[in-house]
């Protein structure tokens, strides 16, 4: 893995190194629920987007399968296949 910027909290790296570690290697990772479980249980300044990129990038080293899961708060912005089909 690269060196850390300093704005990145090791304790953040560490809490993802466990999680990622305890998961099953066939099971995919999903990026926006480990980011929210992350945020309850290490305080830190980072923000969501900082928090899912180091998984995203600490899970790629494994060579983990990933799950890019939408935050349920904003499927406000999220358009459905269906309806973003135009008529024939």
């Amino acid at each position: 893995m690269r060196d850390l910027p300093r704005d990145i909290d090791a304790d953040v790296v560490i809490e993802i190194s466990k999680l990622l570690d305890d998961r099953a290697k066939s099971v995919p990772v999903p990026v926006h629920k480990l980011a929210a479980m992350i945020r309850l249980g290490v305080e830190t300044r980072l923000t969501n987007h900082s928090i899912e990129e180091l998984i995203v990038e600490m899970a790629t080293t494994r060579g983990l399968p990933m799950l890019f899961d939408l935050p349920t708060a904003n499927v406000d912005n999220v358009v459905p296949f269906a309806s973003a089909r135009r008529p024939r």
